[in-house]
């Protein structure tokens, strides 16, 4: 069984992975060493959003470049 320092160690880099900052993976680690999950969860579901926000960002410019693309091979070329 993982000791309590490896499970934090793993807590934290999971948060690193998913794209959070050192500074506010500490944030997390506090507020679940606090027990404050409702606070923790408000903080990861803006890391999430922020996250969705960028996949729409870039899904939106990918279309864009599909459809040029697309547009320049029907027509020949530009």
């Amino acid at each position: 069984m993982a000791n309590a320092a490896d499970r934090m160690a793993c807590i934290r880099e999971n948060l690193l992975d998913a794209g959070i900052s050192e500074e506010t993976t500490e944030k997390c680690v506090k507020l679940l060493d606090n027990g404050d999950i409702p606070a923790l969860d408000k903080l990861l579901e803006q890391h999430r959003r922020k996250l969705l926000e960028g996949v729409h960002r870039y899904t939106s410019q990918l279309d864009c470049l599909d459809y040029f693309t697309y547009t320049m091979k029907k027509n020949g070329g530009i």
